[in-house]
């Protein structure tokens, strides 16, 4: 019995190592929302961490914001978000990715009501592996 109960705690040991190692396949997941309602005017920053292990990220990070009321204010963009060239592509690379969007141009609702929206974002590696998709919680953005 004493034996079994080793066995289990040891078995159990060794299955949740490696679970938060970094892997070859970037992994973004979401930090931080400053807010999960925008003022009219107001910004919206969002952290991501990036985990990869080569760090061989491209700088390109992948944007999507889906809305509920309003489809002519939803967007897909790979231009204007970037990871900086100056950031260290490091084997074992962890760290942060500050986003910022403003009111006037990502978060104005483009209708004449209030909407909700959800952010979506991944990226790809050098070898064409694409990370994980991190979401928002849905982000109500006010009108004036």
């Amino acid at each position: 019995m004493r034996l079994t109960a080793m066995f289990l705690i040891l078995l159990a040991c060794f299955l949740s190592c490696g679970k938060d190692s970094i892997q070859s396949k970037p992994r973004l997941t979401l930090k931080e929302v400053s807010a999960t309602t925008v003022p009219a005017f107001g910004n919206l920053q969002i952290i991501l961490n990036l985990t990869d292990k080569e760090g061989d990220f491209k700088e390109t990070i992948y944007v999507r914001k889906l809305t509920t009321r309003c489809p002519s204010s939803n967007f897909l963009d790979s231009q204007l978000y970037k990871i900086p060239s100056d950031v260290p592509r490091t084997a074992n690379f962890d760290g942060q990715i500050v986003l910022s969007f403003t009111y006037p141009f990502e978060l104005q609702p483009r209708c004449t009501r209030p909407d909700t929206a959800v952010f979506s974002f991944w990226v790809k590696d050098a070898k064409g592996n694409i990370s994980d998709t991190a979401k928002t919680p849905s982000i109500i953005i006010l009108r004036p």
